[in-house]
């Protein structure tokens, strides 16, 4: 399979993945022809990307850290939690905690695998799917930082439930689909101090979870809100959800802009360590981040276009590429893979959007 951009879609070409709305229905099963009818549904649904199967790419699985079951259940629950808190009922905390507890379970039984799979969501389902998407990659650095079952526990309640504060956000501001005004801006900047509010008054829910809504848009230079806190003020699980946060929005689409490539994106994190971050958890979240996802289109610096097929920690940024389109554009039919990692000439010049 490989990832693809829905404006792209070409008749004959097959969703190689299910799309599950936040309720864990499916919306598209894997397998159906898309054609020019489902194409203009999943642009109703504004999915930007979906992953196709075709005859070169057929064998390509994209792993995910999170099976496919837990993933479309803590979506679905997350959404669950959301709307109840909406609805004025509080949290249910035994339901976070078993998210949570789930996620972590099966990270610890994937240790060493690094995220490639980019999941596919509708825009209106963006919040619940970000929490879930937090959560795995917070845990994840968790795990690497030697923390205790309890430790992960609390990390990936707070974690999942950093937005939390944004359900009390008039839908109008934070659904907008221009660019905010500076008064738009600042409502959505009470988001940390509302999440906490509701955090903190579940006697359930710890105190350092309840720190992820708060301080999760802290910065290490002081430059962060609500409290302008910083480097050690700043609690440590909110440093670790504070970088998740920013990684998986960039990946993501917003109302103003198109997801941002892997490779942008941790650089972005990267340069955002000398001000925002701690350094050290930034080597450790992006080291668990594949560069260049299996199921990537990149092009290569002989301006040859293939599929990323796989890939391995030691040599994130050179895998192993299967060729599609030599460098006259013509489309290749037999198969040929490069592993990068054994050529010194070649490398990857982009991402390309097809």
């Amino acid at each position: 399979m490989r990832r693809i951009l829905v404006d792209n879609i070409s008749s004959g070409m097959k969703l190689a993945k299910p799309l599950y709305n936040a309720e864990g229905m499916v919306l598209l099963n894997a397998g159906i022809e898309l054609k020019e009818q489902l194409t203009d549904r999943l642009e109703e649904l504004d999915v930007t990307y979906v992953y196709i199967e075709d005859d070169l790419t057929r064998d390509v699985d994209v792993p995910d850290v999170i099976s496919e079951k837990t993933r479309i259940e803590a979506v679905a629950n997350a959404k669950k939690i959301m709307e109840q808190i909406k609805l004025g009922r509080g949290i249910d905390a035994a339901q976070a905690k078993q998210i949570a507890g789930g996620i972590i379970d099966e990270l610890c039984k994937n240790k060493g695998v690094m995220v490639n799979f980019l999941d596919m969501r509708t825009r209106s389902d963006y919040l619940f799917s970000h929490a879930v998407n937090v959560c795995v990659l917070a845990v994840m650095t968790g795990i690497c930082l030697d923390y205790d079952e309890l430790q992960l526990q609390d990390l990936g309640v707070g974690a999942l439930l950093h937005d939390v504060g944004k359900v009390l956000i008039s839908p109008e501001v934070l659904n907008k689909q221009d660019r905010l005004t500076p008064q738009e801006k600042e409502e959505v900047k009470k988001h940390p101090a509302l999440g906490f509010e509701i955090l903190r008054k579940n006697p359930d829910i710890s105190l350092g979870s309840a720190h992820c809504a708060l301080e999760h848009h802290e910065c290490f230079d002081g430059s962060g809100y609500p409290q302008g806190l910083k480097a050690a003020e700043i609690h440590p699980f909110a440093q670790i959800v504070a970088i998740a946060d920013m990684y998986d929005a960039l990946i993501s689409d917003a109302a103003y802009r198109r997801a941002i490539p892997v490779y942008e994106a941790l650089a972005i994190i990267a340069k955002a360590g000398a001000s925002c971050f701690d350094r050290e958890l930034v080597a450790i979240f992006t080291d668990n981040i594949a560069t260049y996802p299996i199921g990537s289109i990149v092009r290569l610096s002989n301006n040859q276009i293939g599929v990323v097929v796989d890939i391995s920690r030691e040599s994130k940024a050179k895998p192993v590429v299967r060729i599609l389109f030599d460098e006259n554009k013509r489309h290749i039919t037999e198969l040929t893979e490069l592993d990068l990692s054994k050529n010194q000439r070649l490398y990857i010049a982009d991402v390309v959007e097809r």
